[in-house]
């Protein structure tokens, strides 16, 4: 990756971002009222969901939406040339791919990032719940999205073999919202069993911990939490890799990456 390259994709995201303004403030209403309706269902539901319970959600709401649009959009990268016949020359043009299509989703991450941002704001100061953010939530944070983003490279090496994958991200983007404990922790025993493996659940717990218990790095290590993560982490970015590899390599080997 070199810096001429990461800046030049950078400034691609951004523009790009600007010319969809209004595609991204309409953006913005949706998720500020699908977490107002959160809250109103929540708060119906038990008399005790207060600014405590809305700071939980909020905590799940902002991880997921911004972890799993990223990983999402990472998979879109191939998705997106394919269907304007453009994914063989990102192979051809003598950058590695690995590299071109890592520099693409450090701009993905900060466009993301920056709505997720706003979004996380406005929700905050509209229920009183803004609070200073640590450096430790902000570490948990980028290990949560990196995590995110080595199955979005697991993915895309699935779109680079098989191509028409729409469905398939879909169904990878509703399990995170619901079988990760982002909108409510997990009690039912199976589902808590399924979201130890998935990406973001670790993640979600250790920001919970330590922006509402005040948790340290020392007792998310004496609990388990940090380990989890970590190991969660490091498994979806070996599992990204290796996907990744394989995906290009019987692309390659098949001949269909000018194909859609």
């Amino acid at each position: 990756m070199t810096f001429p390259i990461l800046f030049a994709e950078i400034k691609r995201a951004f523009r790009l971002a600007r010319s969809y303004s209004l595609e991204y403030i309409s953006d913005l209403i949706l998720y500020v009222t699908g977490f107002l309706l959160l809250v109103v269902i929540f708060r119906a539901s038990s008399d005790s969901y207060g600014p405590e319970g809305i700071l939980s959600t909020l905590i799940g709401y902002l991880t997921w939406k911004i972890c799993a649009s990223v990983m999402i959009n990472i998979a879109h990268i191939a998705d997106d040339e394919a269907k304007t016949g453009t994914l063989e020359s990102l192979f051809v043009i003598g950058i590695p791919s690995g590299s071109l299509f890592l520099t693409r989703s450090v701009g993905i991450i900060l466009n993301e990032g920056l709505r997720g941002l706003i979004l996380g704001i406005v929700l905050a100061l509209v229920f009183g719940v803004l609070q200073p953010i640590s450096i430790l939530a902000i570490l948990i944070f980028l290990m949560t999205l990196t995590g995110a983003c080595g199955l979005g490279f697991a993915l895309t090496g699935l779109v680079l073999f098989y191509k028409r994958t729409g469905g398939m991200l879909n169904l990878v983007w509703q399990m995170l919202v619901f079988f990760t404990g982002a909108l409510a922790p997990i009690q039912q025993p199976i589902f808590a069993a399924v979201a130890r493996v998935l990406p973001l659940t670790w993640g979600i717990e250790c920001l919970r911990a330590v922006l509402i218990e005040k948790a340290t790095v020392i007792s998310l290590w004496q609990n388990g939490l940090m380990i989890g993560l970590l190991i969660n982490t490091a498994f979806y970015v070996a599992l990204g890799v290796v996907c990744f590899k394989w995906g290009e390599r019987q692309a390659r080997l098949q001949g269909v990456l000018a194909h859609y």
